[in-house]
């Protein structure tokens, strides 16, 4: 299967198409307000310019192209334009994702995660913790024992597969004897993926997007199961903030999770169980991360559910204006601003530490995005 990296970059303002469009290098007419939204339509791999089309006049705009060029972006409108209604899981399941956007739970089983490090390291309080996820409104809970946390917090250790199974596990298995709920295992690693997987997991988050080791594709196809491709700059995160500069950050992320989903399709890894992840924090500046998820929608041109992790992240403390010695708890507000961000630009997934205030929240946005249902709601309470 061969993934296409050509992108529909939306803008909702001149400032920013001109910031789109600064990324390739040039400056772009100024179009009136009416013209707004207009679509920015990146060829992988093309040297001339992007493309700027009007959505108001997107058809006459499109015939107007060379038929190559045409083709590509018709291509790039109608994968960006598809909502995947389910993610395919192990065991012929299926995870709903027409209603909105899912909540992943974050359980870290570590003692040195760079927000709760050792607050679930305990294997009873970690599974309790996710069932109490899923009472609170997850969709699903991912569950990792190594931590990836970047060097400005202090330098993690690298955790051997044996130890990191030790850690997840039990969890996995804990709370698989009360929910059949799904589980993912956020690990590189394909011998913890393999152990996961037997306990029950039903998807591998892989921060490395199946670069770190070889044989995680071909595990995650032997199961039939959900895999989460997360762009990640190198393979060890202690390392992964050494160099964060992009040519062109959508760009080069974009064609980097193509290229992953292109091996997992190899693999045998079906097309509707691949989820694509731009990876906040991992490998990126403050502004890059800001910009990834500014035009977050954009990787929807992919093909692919998208899944999006901001929570409690360093670029949210700085843009939030939180103080770095503060709590994580803090950056809660940060946190659920993201959310929305995400949310709006059609994410499938967002991974959260605060699964009930995320899940509150997404919720209220639900019912003032619904005007229908909100006074439906609002009249049979005062009839």
């Amino acid at each position: 299967m061969t993934v296409a990296a050509d992108l529909v970059i939306p803008a909702s303002s001149q400032a920013e198409l001109v910031e789109i469009c600064a990324w390739d290098g040039f400056r772009p007419g100024t179009y009136p307000a009416t013209e707004f939204p207009v679509d920015v339509v990146r060829f992988a791999g093309a040297s001339g310019r992007p493309v700027i089309l009007s959505r108001s006049k997107r058809t006459e705009s499109l015939k107007a192209l060379p038929a190559t060029l045409r083709t590509r972006a018709q291509a790039a409108f109608e994968r960006a334009a598809a909502r995947p209604a389910t993610l395919r899981l192990p065991r012929g399941r299926r995870l709903d994702l027409s209603r909105g956007t899912v909540v992943m739970g974050i359980v870290n089983v570590t003692p040195d995660s760079f927000s709760d490090g050792g607050l679930r390291l305990d294997a009873l309080r970690a599974t309790e913790d996710a069932l109490r996820m899923f009472e609170e409104g997850a969709g699903i809970v991912d569950v990792g024992g190594e931590s990836t946390r970047p060097r400005n917090y202090g330098e993690a250790d690298e955790v051997p597969a044996a130890e990191e199974i030790e850690r997840v596990i039990p969890v996995l298995e804990g709370i698989r004897r009360v929910s059949p709920k799904p589980l993912s295992v956020d690990t590189r690693k394909a011998e913890v993926a393999r152990a996961a997987l037997s306990a029950g997991a039903d998807i591998v988050n892989d921060v490395s997007a199946l670069r770190y080791d070889a044989a995680m594709a071909a595990e995650i196809a032997r199961a039939d199961a959900g895999a989460i491709l997360m762009h990640m700059r190198g393979l060890d995160p202690r390392r992964m903030q050494e160099d964060v500069t992009y040519k062109h950050v959508l760009g080069d992320v974009a064609g980097e999770l193509a290229g992953a989903a292109e091996t997992a399709a190899s693999a045998g890894i079906p097309a509707d169980a691949i989820v694509v992840d731009p990876g906040l924090g991992f490998g990126k500046s403050p502004d890059g991360n800001l910009l990834l998820l500014r035009y977050l929608a954009a990787f929807r041109s992919l093909g692919f559910p998208v899944a999006c992790g901001a929570s409690r992240k360093g670029f949210v403390r700085r843009f939030s204006g939180v103080a770095e010695d503060a709590s994580a708890g803090e950056r809660l507000p940060g946190s659920l601003a993201c959310l929305a961000a995400a949310v709006g630009a059609g994410a499938s997934f967002v991974r959260v530490h605060d699964v009930p205030e995320s899940a509150r929240f997404l919720r209220m946005l639900e019912a003032l995005r619904e005007p229908t249902a909100a006074a439906t709601a609002a009249g049979a309470a005062t009839r």
